[in-house]
């Protein structure tokens, strides 16, 4: 336990390595992990014996050297320390011949240091690590997490540290057993395994036995591809209980999985911080989704996995992703999609969960869950709850995920709750999407018999899951409101909407519409015989400007989208390059990414549009609707294919 008094002493301890420990926590901590590792090692009497037949002829085993030990290091001051780690023949020169061994916890020093350490870091390090090896051994693991939530820390190569809560909820919803082979594919801080040791320990009665808890490690593995991060996993699982944590290091390129795991839990979210080259939320993507694949090859043929993924895996138009999220719903059983409740200030921010497994070879229909955010606390409750010692709220935050998870079946016909059931056969229309935002739960209305091509109704025909046209129609609850409250709530809201509408309308049509029409072109698109036809209209005829959010999906025919906009240059229709929309291509106000509209036009290769002007990647074009609606603005190439 982490008492008021001994957090104290680490705070003092940690403020004293200033501004390494503000600037560059992850720094510090690769130096205590080092130090504490040279310290099991010494109290074992490990290094001179194996140094001595690995090191080179050229090593000198000078008599500091021969005679080293922890406890003569403490009867040193901080400058005899740093001189005695970084002199020529010092101890890190002995701890990288040391790592050539292939001995105990070689692997944790085959990387130098992030840092230079000088005397003052060395110092404190060292006074660190003795005040956890004076604690007992639970006390040991509270210190170790406390030192990783010091600083948001993330790894070198990019790879975000797994919240201890968060871990937490994987692991509970993967359920591990002795039975068991577990991977971790991306180590992390190791608390994904640490805490399916726990789970397993937990809930086993011979977890007591030294026997089991020695057969328990060896069935709990991990692989890192960065080497100090593999350092710092290694003394968090130490600290933990693991005496001889097996997680090895693999290049990025070259996973080699040594046996087939019955299961993976995993954490894939990547900042672009480790990625060098240009592009590089591409390549962030790239990464994640390479990882994802590994995964799906070395499950074996019984196994499952727990994953948590970002946002962008679930809906991204990229063709590589698609082929993945296909992968997984027509050759695995996807369980279930969670979405982890949108914090601002969290990289795991809406992150989502991924449960699939190979109980059967295809999946039926998926559960989707998110977590709906809570309506906002009064100053009194908030102060209240800052106030307040039990209680925790993303504590029960993630309980109520677990209990949702562990009950979908049973309440699976309760629309009261945010979850819900979407077939595989409607998943497979859309693109293999599989954000919680790409579909809406909708109570099913009196009188509808007939289903449709964008709706399922399940087998009691209480619910609807619909495809969503746009994000604005996202329901934060799954159920929708009785008639009877919608309408009593509603009323005088839209009474009053009316008003200002009517009223915004007589004041532009008496005194600014000879303002404005000269920003239109005194042309009309009318619709006649399933085409568009183009019709000169006198001066003081509106033009009419207003945008909608079209599904162009309602139109059965294909369609040449002409522009009326005349102030810019005209292109010649029969030399300008046409397109089709291939993704989801959002309408910009500017040729410029940052000025995007709230419309969009949805994949359509029967829609042919004949853009005005090109710029910046962008070509200006005006939709037009059946009934004569139009939408105008920009549209990004990267979403449109050219047709002949």
């Amino acid at each position: 336990m982490l008492t008021p008094q001994l957090q104290k002493r680490l705070d003092e301890k940690w403020n004293n390595c200033w501004p390494v420990s503000d600037l560059r926590p992850l720094a510090l901590l690769d130096l205590i992990s080092y130090l504490f590792f040279i310290k099991k090692l010494d109290d074992w009497e490990l290094i001179h014996e194996k140094v001595k037949a690995a090191a080179p002829e050229n090593f000198i085993f000078t008599n500091e050297i021969e005679t080293f030990t922890w406890s003569k290091l403490q009867t040193l001051n901080a400058r005899q320390i740093q001189q005695l780690f970084s002199k020529e023949n010092g101890v890190i020169e002995l701890m990288n011949n040391y790592a050539q061994t292939n001995a105990l916890f070689s692997d944790f020093f085959k990387a130098p240091l992030l840092i230079e350490p000088t005397p003052k870091l060395i110092l404190n390090s060292i006074e660190i690590i003795n005040i956890i090896e004076t604690s007992d051994k639970i006390s040991q693991g509270a210190i170790i997490e406390y030192l990783f939530s010091k600083s948001k820390i993330t790894a070198q190569n990019g790879h975000e540290f797994l919240p201890e809560p968060i871990s937490k909820l994987l692991v509970s919803i993967a359920e591990p057993s002795n039975e068991d082979v577990v991977l971790d594919p991306c180590v992390g801080n190791g608390s994904l395994l640490i805490n399916s040791y726990r789970y397993i320990s937990e809930n086993n009665k011979l977890a007591k036995s030294a026997a089991f808890n020695h057969l328990n490690e060896l069935k709990i593995s991990g692989l890192e591809t960065d080497l100090v991060q593999l350092r710092l996993a290694g003394i968090n699982m130490v600290l933990h209980g693991i005496k001889n944590p097996k997680i090895h290091f693999t290049p990025a390129k070259d996973k080699n999985f040594t046996h087939k795991p019955s299961l993976i839990i995993s954490n894939l979210l990547f900042t672009s911080d480790g990625i060098a080259e240009n592009n590089t939320e591409a390549l962030r993507l790239e990464r994640e989704n390479s990882l994802l694949n590994e995964i799906l090859e070395s499950l074996n043929n019984s196994g499952r996995a727990i994953v948590l993924v970002p946002q962008t895996i679930l809906n991204s138009g990229n063709p590589a992703i698609i082929k993945t999220r296909k992968h997984i719903v027509e050759n695995f059983n996807l369980e279930g999609v969670i979405t982890l409740a949108p914090k601002s200030d969290s990289m795991f921010s809406s992150a989502c969960v991924l449960a699939f497994n190979r109980f059967h070879s295809t999946t039926s229909d998926v559960w989707f869950y998110k977590w709906a955010n809570k309506k906002k606390k009064t100053v009194h409750e908030a102060l209240a709850e800052k106030n307040s010692v039990t209680v925790d709220f993303e504590l029960n935050e993630l309980v109520e995920i677990l209990n949702q998870w562990k009950s979908r079946k049973e309440l699976r016909n309760d629309i009261s709750r945010n979850s819900f059931f979407i077939p595989a056969s409607h998943i497979k229309t859309n693109n293999y999407h599989l954000s919680f935002n790409d579909y809406k739960l909708i109570r099913q209305q009196d009188g509808m018999n007939e289903k449709n091509d964008e709706t399922i109704v399940d087998e009691s025909g209480k619910i609807l899951a619909a495809k969503k046209e746009n994000l604005h129609e996202f329901f934060e609850t799954s159920a929708a409101l009785p008639k009877e409250k919608t309408r009593n709530h509603l009323a005088p809201v839209l009474i009053i909407l009316l008003i200002l509408l009517t009223g915004a309308g007589a004041f532009y049509w008496f005194y600014l519409r000879n303002d404005h029409h000269h920003l239109y072109t005194g042309k009309k698109i009318t619709d006649t015989s399933n085409s568009f036809k183009v019709s000169n209209v006198s001066e003081n005829t509106p033009s009419d400007t207003t945008a909608k959010n079209e599904n162009p999906a309602s139109n059965p025919a294909p369609q040449q989208v002409q522009n009326t906009d005349t102030a810019s240059t005209s292109i010649n229709s029969a030399e300008a390059t046409k397109y089709t929309v291939i993704n989801k291509a959002y309408f910009h106000y500017q040729p410029d990414s940052t000025k995007k509209k709230p419309v969009f036009l949805t994949p359509r290769k029967d829609l042919v549009l004949s853009p005005k002007e090109e710029k910046n990647g962008f070509v200006y074009v005006v939709y037009v609707n059946s009934r004569g609606e139009s939408t105008h603005g920009w549209l990004s190439k990267k979403d449109l294919e050219a047709v002949e």
